[in-house]
């Protein structure tokens, strides 16, 4: 009896081995077909591309930063520039929302980091809105 429970436990270890190298094979397998394209003709798999509406393409303004806080009572917004230099204090700037000038800063720091501090001379600002230099 304990012969037949020994040969039984060899036989299932034997079996499990074998089920893995035969599932460890069969991925191997078909990780090497990956290269190939599938249908005829061949080739690189055709990517589609969607063109971008004209009105969605805008080139990055130098000079420009983005509002991130709004304290409407005082009439001041904290202002980000990650992507250009600090302005100096003293400089006006446009609050522009969805291509619209919506409003007036003027920078009056304290500047720290990436970040300035602006007064709210006229109009509107919401957090979002792009900060950039009043046209000549």
């Amino acid at each position: 009896m304990r012969d037949c429970h020994l040969r039984f436990r060899r036989t299932a270890s034997l079996s499990g081995l074998s089920l893995a190298w035969i599932l460890g094979l069969g991925v191997v397998v078909a990780g090497c077909g990956g290269g190939k394209a599938h249908g005829k003709g061949g080739g690189a798999p055709k990517v589609l591309v969607h063109p971008v509406p004209s009105d969605r393409i805008r080139a990055l303004d130098s000079g420009s930063g983005k509002v991130v806080r709004v304290d409407a009572r005082l009439k001041f917004v904290v202002l980000d520039f990650s992507l250009t230099a600090v302005p100096q204090p003293g400089l006006r700037l446009d609050v522009v929302r969805d291509g619209t000038v919506v409003g007036e800063l003027r920078v009056t720091g304290p500047a720290s980091g990436t970040a300035t501090v602006a007064d709210l001379v006229s109009g509107e600002a919401a957090g979002g809105d792009l900060a950039r230099p009043k046209a000549p």
